[in-house]
């Protein structure tokens, strides 16, 4: 025996990309063409790098199964169109079948493919389609990609370019890449609203638009990438817009999701919590604050028992929207001060609250961040990646 041969370090699978699934809303931005005989190719940016990866499926809302006949992964050539690099073209299986069902109200795993990706490519997941939902109510995805999903007739699942495709900025039955990585790596959950989802950052606002990757946590993945220290750390983003903690609209509440959006991913060893504004809009008394601090708890609870940090990210201020209260106001500054307080059990606080906040009037977010309606921040989220300390994450 050689006793000089090194051992190969240890391997692990870590989720690089991530999106909180959702019960499609019934638009036709939802769904430009009904999916059966189509091709979709989805868009998405993983965090990290590597050599190998699965992916997780999700028909969790689904009434019927969706029948997926051929699933292929590549890389984006480039961010706003739907060409790939036909040399990384790689057919996906499940079980070693090409053809995948997905069950209803099911979440399956694919089979480990070789794909080699660098920290912060785009990779195309295309899918030919079989039987499928007719009706966007039936979807299980998410609408806010913020990434341009293309569709075409039949099968065209190795085309190097789609021809004429119809678009939309919403994903299907996608919610999870993982990667084979080096020992040591770990995920950062970002668990939130609009404002984690992105908001602002594509058609919602004039001279915006989407494949741009400008919400806050794709400028935090940069960052990480940047800095030699934390290359190791993924970046899994489950903001849903208009979510809020007590709520049910327009997926299930916040509360309910928290445990399968933390640990419905390999290797998630840190959380960040920016979540519970839309719980504070339009509020007539202050009596939500003791209802809301008890699903906190949860939280942070539930992060403990499964060996994550979590980090809490106090509301930002709204004084300037227009469902802005008094009452608002007082819930979210003694909700703040509690998650400041060592009452809370937070591993840490990261202030973003602070970093975007008009000095002069602490209730109102800078104008120069949210010029629109004095809520969602899109102009601030590259101020808010540069906040957080990345010695948290080594």
């Amino acid at each position: 025996m050689n006793e000089n041969k090194k051992t190969a370090a240890p391997m692990s699978w870590v989720t690089t990309w991530g999106t909180a699934e959702e019960n499609f809303v019934a638009t036709p931005e939802g769904m430009p063409r009904p999916l059966a005989d189509t091709t979709v190719r989805q868009i998405v940016r993983v965090t990290t790098a590597g050599d190998e990866m699965k992916l997780r499926l999700s028909n969790r809302y689904g009434k019927s199964d969706v029948t997926i006949r051929s699933l292929h992964a590549a890389r984006q050539i480039k961010a706003d169109q739907s060409t790939i690099d036909l040399s990384t073209d790689t057919v996906v299986r499940v079980s070693g079948s090409e053809e995948i069902s997905i069950p209803a109200g099911k979440v399956i795993e694919t089979d480990p493919f070789r794909l080699s990706v660098r920290a912060l490519d785009n990779v195309a997941i295309t899918a030919y389609f079989g039987a499928a939902p007719g009706t966007v109510d039936e979807m299980t995805g998410h609408r806010g990609a913020r990434a341009t999903t293309y569709q075409v007739s039949g099968n065209e699942v190795s085309a190097e370019t789609f021809t004429s495709p119809a678009t939309t900025t919403s994903w299907y039955f996608l919610s999870d890449i993982s990667l084979l990585s080096p020992a040591g790596s770990k995920a950062v959950i970002c668990f939130g609203d609009s404002i984690t989802d992105g908001f602002g950052t594509d058609w919602a606002v004039p001279g915006k638009r989407p494949d741009t990757y400008a919400r806050w946590a794709d400028f935090f993945a940069r960052r990480l990438q940047e800095n030699e220290s934390t290359k190791h750390i993924s970046v899994v983003n489950m903001g849903i817009g208009a979510n809020s903690i007590l709520g049910s609209w327009p997926t299930d509440a916040g509360r309910d999701r928290f445990e399968r959006d933390l640990l419905g991913h390999d290797g998630a060893e840190y959380c960040i919590l920016l979540f519970g504004v839309n719980d504070l809009l339009s509020l007539s008394d202050t009596g939500k604050y003791d209802r809301l601090i008890p699903e906190y708890q949860k939280m942070v609870s539930l992060c403990h028992e499964n060996g994550i940090k979590i980090y809490g990210a106090p509301i930002l201020p709204f004084g300037k929207s227009q469902d802005h209260t008094e009452a608002a106001e007082e819930v979210r500054t003694k909700i703040n001060d509690w998650m400041r307080s060592p009452d809370s059990h937070m591993d840490g606080i990261i202030d973003f609250e602070s970093a975007l906040a008009d000095p002069a009037d602490p209730k109102n977010i800078l104008h120069k961040y949210a010029p629109l309606d004095g809520l969602h921040p899109y102009d601030g989220y590259e101020t808010m990646a540069n906040v957080i300390d990345l010695k948290m994450f080594v």
